[in-house]
């Protein structure tokens, strides 16, 4: 597929100082994150092309601030990492955003390369350390070995802004476990408010948030096909004050499983996935 195949990523004011934001043809919006500094970013991921990209948002506005970035290695390395599809978003810290790649054949976390989202900037890359907590001022990272023919990992604290090691704290459990299980959960940190799960009507499922006045509520639905089709999952989002629904709207339909964990709240802004491609973002009381 070209260039000019593709719809391109643009955004759509909406009311009452919402926005909507289409990602792409055939995009999958993947994972949001938020920096210290505020800036909504994201991963989103294109199956048909094995592909997967980066992009920054303002979050008032939904204007992109930088779109479709390739993370490429360190140094003189230009090849993509994670051969431009195997990545993911670990964490932020003050206006940075940190991804991994996975080791080879397994679901486990590989290197560390850490970006100003804003401009899709690298801004240094560790692909010999893992991720294991944001403690703050520091990350606790890790590398693996094998000693005596036994996996073990070496843990170190490093600096969130250079990439450089602070403290070697090596192998010992009661070092780095305590340091490990005091990190904030990254939802916690990030400021997000996410959905809380529970089982709705018969062949359905809840999930909700209050926030302040409103309730942001996802109803999954098993809907039966015609004669001949298989039953397929609908997904509709509510706002309600109240008893009232102020606003409601379909994230998607005639999928093969609900859209479970496609809406999150923060600083009084809701921000929902519809369709997979579209991220949409409305003020909420």
């Amino acid at each position: 597929m070209t260039a000019g195949d593709l719809v391109k990523s643009s955004v759509q004011p909406l009311p009452d100082g919402g926005w909507s934001w289409h990602g792409g043809s055939g995009a999958v919006i993947w994972q949001l994150m938020f920096t210290g500094s505020g800036l909504l970013t994201g991963l989103k991921r294109f199956p048909e092309q094995r592909r997967a990209t980066l992009f920054c948002l303002d979050p008032e506005t939904g204007c992109a601030l930088c779109d479709d970035v390739v993370l490429a290695g360190g140094g003189e390395a230009i090849e993509p990492v994670g051969e431009g599809w195997m990545i993911g978003l670990e964490t932020t810290h003050r206006n940075l955003l940190y991804c991994h790649t996975f080791q080879p054949g397994g679901p486990e976390h590989q290197g560390i390369w850490a970006l100003d989202p804003s401009s899709g900037t690298l801004v240094w890359s560790r692909p010999d350390l893992a991720f294991a907590a944001n403690l703050g001022d520091t990350f606790l990272a890790y590398s693996s070995r094998v000693f005596a023919g036994f996996p073990e990992r070496d843990y170190f604290l490093i600096d969130p802004l250079t990439g450089s090691v602070i403290e070697q704290i090596g192998t010992a459990p009661e070092r780095f476990n305590p340091l490990r299980n005091a990190a904030l959960a990254e939802d916690e940190r990030q400021g997000v408010v996410l959905p809380v799960a529970g089982i709705g009507e018969p062949a359905g499922h809840l999930e909700r948030i209050d926030c302040g006045a409103s309730t942001v509520t996802a109803r999954h639905s098993l809907m039966a096909g015609d004669e001949g089709t298989d039953s397929s999952w609908q997904s509709v989002l509510s706002v309600a004050v109240g008893s009232r629904i102020v606003y409601e709207d379909m994230m998607g339909k005639a999928g093969v499983a609900p859209l479970f964990n496609n809406f999150l709240v923060r600083d009084r802004r809701l921000f929902y996935i519809k369709e997979r491609e579209v991220l949409i973002s409305l003020a909420v009381s």
